[in-house]
């Protein structure tokens, strides 16, 4: 049994929580974690503002721990523990403060991009930008799960990634950026 004491009970106000619903989408949540979190090399705000600049891009991206468990659906339990606390007692406190929070305890980012070799290039260009440790692209030559991402984009999300309009196939990358 898992025991863990949780310093701050967070309520929830269901009228913000319906108002930020209405008016932002998971990308835009996402977005907002990004941009709060600072730490070594990586610069959050940096980061967003060059994705906004670039949407061209990119389709996607999620700020996580890294996935490494190679379960039935590539996802893992790892972090899991560590980024629920974290969600359960930030709170946002200016930098003079002495009293800090742990912040969302991610380090990796990684973006789902249509795999043509300008935008995959730019992209690599871009974690050199950000002074990324490590930056990976994985296709469909990536044994781990490189199959399952393409059978998954090309049944699940057809026509999806780029334009509910659009019906063709299109073959795609994650490029995973992890910082130290």
């Amino acid at each position: 049994m898992l025991k863990i004491l949780l310093t701050v009970n967070m309520m929830l106000d269901l009228g913000k929580i319906q108002s930020i619903a209405k008016s932002y989408s998971p990308q835009e949540l996402f977005a907002a974690l990004v941009w709060q979190r600072r730490f070594n090399e990586f610069d959050g705000e940096e980061v967003i503002t060059d994705l906004s600049n670039h949407r061209n891009l990119w389709s996607s991206f999620l700020f996580t721990k890294p996935i490494f468990a190679p379960d039935e659906n590539g996802l893992s339990f790892g972090g899991m523990v560590d980024t629920l606390l974290a969600m359960a007692n930030y709170r946002p406190m200016p930098e003079t403060s002495i009293i800090h929070f742990i912040a969302y305890p991610a380090d990796t980012l990684y973006i789902l991009a249509e795999n043509q070799d300008t935008k995959v290039s730019e992209l690599l260009d871009l974690g050199k930008k950000w002074r990324a440790d490590s930056v990976e692209v994985s296709d469909g030559t990536n044994e781990d799960y490189g199959l399952r991402l393409k059978r998954r984009l090309r049944t699940r999300l057809e026509g999806a990634l780029w334009g509910e309009d659009v019906q063709q196939d299109c073959d795609a990358v994650v490029v995973a950026y992890w910082w130290d």
